[in-house]
């Protein structure tokens, strides 16, 4: 017996279950194109039913189509639907389903009397299931396996029901369907290819439209943003802190002396100080920080959830970071600082005026000596060092 817990587990598992999975697009995809397939299963049985009762088909084939269709499909969509069909090297069962409708056709064209000449057309049918995924070799392979169970019902026909069969038609059939499947395999295989290929081609310009727009707003030098990219990052956090009531604090940073390190060491090392007071900058932020070079020497934090307090812990961070930083190629004793002027975000404060703000605290920062953080409060001015 059953205990009520397994009861519920198995009830609550029946509830969850779902004809499509909803965590897997492309599984679900798969299943969509599996169910076209068995729809074109029940049409097929469907045309057989009206050739037998046109006398074209006999009743053997109907039986047979009523017990092997449920089969095929029933064990098809477990198999997708248990995902055992991503262990396969073609995950959508291609040739797996075009193989087990081609045995289904043979079945059928054994019972279909003077009509097998007709059903030959749902060999074209079943390799159109296969156009968008095979390769032309593929589609030659499935080809040749259409044409041995055709001549397999030929030889059945021989040795168990050769009276009233015109076998002359039968091979000119065979011999016209080698034909046909082989154009086809052709034609198949190269709209395949060029499908593949544009596929290629639509995943290859995703990657240059990607690279293109990361181009477009990180700055050439240094790798972090660039000035217009910060700016409207600025705006979007201003417009989202003034909707939800949200603080934040903008940091402006400028190396001291940065002029005597391109007229000492040469715009070289300029260059690599730019990159490592970058690179340091953004290591020593959140993952929800912005930083970004505002113009030349000077680069623009915002620091997202903070205040001024918060904003002074980071800043000082920042600055000691830079402080006690050592540049070898540069020189062994090269010693680098910066100055940070901090200003706290208001209430329908334009993005302007809290920019205008950070700077004027790093001009005191500045004129106080460098190597310092300045900020305002309510209308008085504080700094560290």
């Amino acid at each position: 017996m059953k205990s009520k817990t397994e009861y519920t587990t198995l009830l609550k598992s029946i509830r969850r279950f779902f004809i499509l999975p909803k965590d897997d697009w492309r599984q679900a995809l798969r299943i969509r194109r599996f169910f076209m397939a068995a729809a074109a299963y029940t049409i097929c049985t469907s045309l057989a039913y009206v050739s037998y009762l046109a006398g074209f088909m006999e009743w053997e084939a109907i039986v047979g189509f009523l017990i092997i269709v449920p089969i095929i499909n029933i064990s098809l969509y477990i198999f997708f639907r248990s995902g055992l069909n991503l262990k396969m090297a073609d995950p959508s069962l291609t040739a797996i389903q075009m193989s087990a409708a081609i045995l289904l056709v043979m079945y059928g064209m054994y019972f279909a009397k003077e009509s097998r000449g007709v059903l030959l057309l749902i060999y074209i049918i079943i390799l159109l299931f296969g156009i968008f995924r095979l390769t032309t070799r593929s589609f030659l392979y499935i080809s040749v396996f259409s044409l041995l169970t055709y001549g397999g019902d030929i030889v059945l026909l021989h040795l168990w029901r050769p009276q009233g069969i015109n076998f002359h038609i039968e091979y000119l059939q065979w011999i016209v369907l080698a034909l046909v499947l082989v154009v086809f395999s052709t034609i198949g295989g190269y709209i395949s290819s060029l499908r593949q290929n544009l596929s290629i081609s639509k995943s290859e310009q995703a990657k240059y439209i990607e690279t293109i727009h990361e181009m477009a707003i990180r700055d050439e030098l240094t790798g972090i943003y660039n000035r217009r990219h910060v700016m409207e990052l600025l705006e979007y956090e201003k417009n989202r802190s003034s909707r939800g009531g949200g603080i934040f604090c903008v940091a402006m940073l400028d190396i001291d002396h940065f002029k005597n390190v391109n007229d000492k060491y040469g715009h070289l090392a300029g260059d690599a100080v730019l990159r490592a007071v970058a690179a340091m900058i953004d290591k020593s932020l959140r993952q929800t920080e912005i930083c970004g070079r505002y113009g030349g020497e000077e680069f623009l934090i915002v620091l997202t959830q903070t205040d001024i307090k918060g904003a002074v812990i980071c800043s000082e961070r920042i600055r000691t970071g830079i402080e006690n930083a050592k540049f070898p190629d540069i020189d062994p004793d090269f010693k680098l600082t910066v100055s940070i002027g901090l200003s706290e975000y208001r209430m329908r404060e334009d993005v302007e005026k809290i920019i205008s703000r950070a700077d004027e605290a790093l001009y005191r920062a500045k004129k106080r000596g460098r190597n310092r953080v300045d900020y305002e409060v309510a209308s008085s001015v504080s700094e560290t060092n």
